[in-house]
């Protein structure tokens, strides 16, 4: 049973799982209890999925239900992790494993990965990555799943970013400096969605989705 989202950008997932005669729910999983209860199923993986589970099905499968999140948790919990890892200008991020439990991505870890973000990645480049790497380890996570490892618990610095578009999208070219400005555009490109919008003082409004076309605005930007 695979519930997934009828958004912008999964049209080739629903395609392949159209393909491959594979049946998938658009509906939320928390209002398919019942339904859910009936299936009977052992395990739950999470993988992108933007519903945080309920207790109730948790407890479906006894708190078996694992999920992947891209990044080095607990830094970066809640979404668009690999786009403010670029906004902060880290030099690491990665993947985690998790338990999954009432909370959001706090649950007792089963796997990381620690990957570099090179001068070059943007948030599409580097969700590809991160996917990558996921597939890589995904049947050595599942073997820990099917032999009951507990896994450990999350240590360190925690923080947690919102489903929103950093900033709106947007910034002055007065309110920023050009090296901010090259972190905001790599962190924005993620076609086909906008990529980063920059505002003149006479309200003119350009897109931009490469850092080199930011050289001919550079008198423009906010001054160190």
């Amino acid at each position: 049973m695979v519930f997934t989202h009828d958004v912008k950008g999964n049209e080739y997932f629903i395609e392949h799982l159209k393909n491959n005669k594979i049946n998938f729910i658009f509906q939320n999983i928390n209002s398919m209890e019942k339904e859910i209860s009936e299936f009977s199923p052992d395990y739950i993986i999470s993988v992108y999925y933007r519903y945080i589970l309920s207790d109730n099905i948790l407890k479906i499968v006894n708190y078996k239900a694992i999920n992947l999140h891209p990044s080095l948790l607990p830094k970066y919990r809640g979404t668009k992790s690999s786009v403010w890892a670029i906004i902060n200008n880290e030099k690491y991020t990665g993947i985690s494993f998790h338990y999954m439990n009432k909370n959001i991505d706090d649950g007792r870890l089963l796997f990381q990965k620690k990957l570099k973000i090179l001068p070059e990645d943007t948030a599409f480049s580097l969700y590809h990555k991160l996917i990558s790497l996921s597939i890589k380890y995904f049947s050595k996570v599942f073997k820990l799943l099917l032999n009951d490892y507990k896994g450990y618990l999350q240590i360190g610095a925690t923080s947690y970013y919102k489903r929103e578009i950093p900033f709106d999208g947007k910034f002055k070219f007065s309110e920023i400096d050009i090296n901010d400005a090259k972190q905001f555009v790599k962190a924005m490109y993620f076609p086909p969605y906008n990529g980063a919008v920059f505002e003149k003082d006479t309200n003119e409004k350009i897109e931009i989705n490469n850092i080199n076309e930011l050289v001919k605005y550079k008198d423009l930007f906010k001054q160190r």
